[in-house]
């Protein structure tokens, strides 16, 4: 990396605080509009104000040559020595730098101006305060302080956002979040319900994670809850450090690598089910060891068999990454092809072997199931700017990556020749392949709410990006100038490491915020209200809600396992009509003496984050439902009620007909 002169960081700093400062303005904007608050007229101009004050100042300041002088003055305190009063102050510069955010966050902003900008643009001041402190009480370079500040409070961001979902509340505390551990309860069914059920359909490879503690019994709610946060933060972090391993770094900066790396992968997020074979090959592959590197190849294959279809060539195509990044062609010919032809026929064999194994073995008699995402809805217009997600998701991954494309361009500008064309090739039509693909299925309806469908490609990017910064790529031998097999690749600017920094920041910084909370004497009133009126014998269906079966919460009753929320929504928008069709047959039957959903609605949302799903869920689920059964009791903690058959039969519209 270049060397970096106390005006050169803060310039850099300045023209960030022009960038948030600018964006802050324009959320306020947005704040206000939505909370139909009169701007000019309303104690929010003067925040508006505030910030475009800052944005003036820092742009005028950056070409001033007032700004030479400032930058003598943080270099002169560096140079004082050290006291208990000035290490007191350099202290107290670091905690109240930490503390303000958070007391910004939870007691001024909070619900207020929730926005990221608003709160970045706090941050960033109190950054600037903690680096001070950090450089004159450890005598670091700017650049290096700055990292450990922006990289240690991310982590601590991110971690405390991961952990918030750990609650004793019995009650799902999102969209069928509590209801995953019902799907991972399926694979301990006869011990749990006394029968046997079959096994999940959807991301088997995450509810097999997450069934692990049902190997002991009688856990409560809130340690599967703590054991997925667990998943989250332990499996990211070990394909971190594998990231680090693989950029060869010692000491420190080894430690700053895995950070980042750590909050670049939950830009997407990067599921935790993908690390498992992020990690395999990362420890695993080696061009030393073709042998060693094809068994690990297998084993991150046969996991992604029974994780997603998009996931199956991801471990093959690392590996063959890793090989032509560190593999020179020089005059190998055909030969030097043998390698990645065998690795990715093998691993793409033993993903499709892995799935159908798994799909003879799950019991699911209708194995359609398997193959809903390729009938559902592509909405193309989720690429761009949306309800659902506002920055889009074509937006937001060149966002992601752009700081990686820049660095690579830096470092690679004039030397491309090192490497055979046809290496180039490979290497980023790969890259391409999983940027398109994961394009297309964030679009499926049902996605394209944040990034994390972009898994593979940041991913891939962040290996190629490593490869070539950690000096791990060989060049041919005819284009190095001197033979060398790792070429000096060239330095890359500040401002690109400032915003690698920065950009995955900005996603961890909006988990600041209270743990979520719930009222227990309310959920307990809910919990005995429906366990009385429940007590009426017959079959009684669970379209959500089901943890409270699989956790005892609600006794003596025996589990219609049909029907789960999830599934329902998947067969919704994957239209899958004779699945549907039976749901519709048992609802006119009255099969189920009562049924326990989520509240429902005739009318299809005309507008909204979720439109498509739930013109889909109210079409094919919810109309039917409540031509056939009329809700009794609600509940007041949540939006669940209580369905029973009405006395009579209707003729109920054909959800498959216009």
């Amino acid at each position: 990396m270049e060397t970096i002169s106390t005006k050169k960081f803060l310039q850099v700093w300045l023209w960030v605080l022009v960038i948030v400062s600018l964006l802050a303005i324009l959320q306020t904007f947005q704040r206000t509009t939505e909370l139909e608050i009169a701007l000019l007229r309303s104690k929010w101009i003067g925040l508006v104000g505030v910030f475009a004050l800052s944005a003036a100042f820092a742009a005028w300041l950056s070409f001033s040559s007032l700004l030479n002088r400032i930058a003598d003055w943080p270099d002169k305190l560096a140079t004082q020595s050290l006291n208990p009063f000035r290490i007191t102050i350099y202290v107290s510069l670091i905690l109240f730098g930490f503390l303000s955010v958070w007391f910004t966050r939870l007691y001024i902003l909070g619900s207020t101006l929730p926005q990221v900008m608003p709160i970045f643009w706090v941050f960033l001041w109190a950054s600037f305060a903690q680096t001070l402190g950090l450089k004159a009480l450890r005598r670091l370079d700017w650049h290096v302080a700055f990292a450990f500040v922006l990289l240690a409070q991310g982590f601590i961001y991110q971690t405390y956002g991961i952990f918030a979902i750990t609650s004793a509340n019995p009650f799902s505390m999102g969209y069928s979040e509590a209801g995953r551990h019902y799907y991972a309860s399926m694979f301990f069914a006869e011990k749990l319900y006394g029968m046997e059920l079959p096994l999940p359909f959807l991301h088997p490879s995450r509810y097999l994670l997450l069934s692990v503690p049902f190997l002991a019994d009688g856990l409560p709610l809130w340690i599967h809850r703590f054991w997925q946060a667990f998943l989250w933060f332990g499996l990211t972090l070990g394909a971190s450090l594998s990231l680090a391993r693989f950029s060869r770094t010692r000491g420190w900066t080894f430690i700053l690598f895995a950070v980042w790396a750590f909050l670049f992968f939950f830009q997407g997020a990067v599921y935790y089910h993908l690390h498992v074979m992020v990690i395999l090959i990362l420890a695993g592959v080696s061009i030393k060891n073709p042998r060693r590197s094809l068994v690990f190849i297998l084993l991150a294959s046969i996991w992604a068999g029974i994780s997603r279809v998009n996931w199956f060539p991801v471990p093959s195509m690392l590996a063959i990454a890793i090989y032509i990044l560190e593999t020179p062609v020089n005059d190998r010919g055909w030969k030097y092809w043998l390698t990645p032809i065998i690795w990715g026929a093998s691993g793409l064999v033993a993903a499709l072997v892995s799935q159908f194994v798994y799909i003879q073995i799950s019991g699911n008699a209708d194995v359609s199931a398997f193959g809903s995402s390729f009938t559902s809805d592509l909405i193309w217009s989720r690429l761009l700017t949306n309800e659902k997600l506002p920055m889009g998701i074509l937006p937001g991954i060149l966002l992601v990556s752009a700081p990686l494309f820049v660095a690579l361009y830096q470092m690679l500008r004039g030397k491309t020749s090192a490497l055979h064309p046809l290496r180039w090739l490979v290497l980023i039509a790969m890259l391409v392949v999983l940027f398109i693909g994961g394009a297309i299925v964030s679009t499926k309806i049902g996605g394209g709410g944040d990034l994390h469908n972009m898994d593979a490609y940041l991913v891939m990017l962040s290996v190629l990006a490593v490869a070539f910064w950690s000096g791990r790529v060989s060049a041919e031998s005819a284009a190095s100038p001197k033979g060398e097999a790792k070429p000096m690749w060239g330095e890359v600017g500040w401002s690109v490491v400032a915003a690698g920094l920065l950009i995955p920041l900005g996603f961890a910084i909006r988990h600041i915020g209270f743990y979520p909370s719930f009222d227990k004497s309310i959920a307990e009133k809910d919990i005995q209200l429906l366990q009385e009126t429940l007590e009426n014998g017959g079959e009684i269906l669970f379209i959500t809600e089901r943890q409270l079966i699989t956790f005892d919460v609600i006794d003596g009753i025996e589990l219609v396992p049909e029907y789960e929320q999830s599934e329902l929504m998947e067969m919704a928008m994957s239209r899958n009509r004779p699945y549907l069709e039976t749901f519709y047959e048992d609802l006119r039957l009255r099969r189920f003496v009562l049924i326990v959903a989520e509240d429902q609605k005739f009318t299809q949302q005309k507008e909204g984050a979720f439109v498509e799903e739930n013109v889909a869920w109210v079409r094919y689920v919810g109309a039917p439902l409540l031509c056939n059964y009329k809700p009794v009791v609600t509940l007041t903690s949540n939006n669940i009620q209580v369905f029973e058959p009405r006395p009579r039969q209707v003729e109920c519209k054909d959800p498959f007909t216009d």
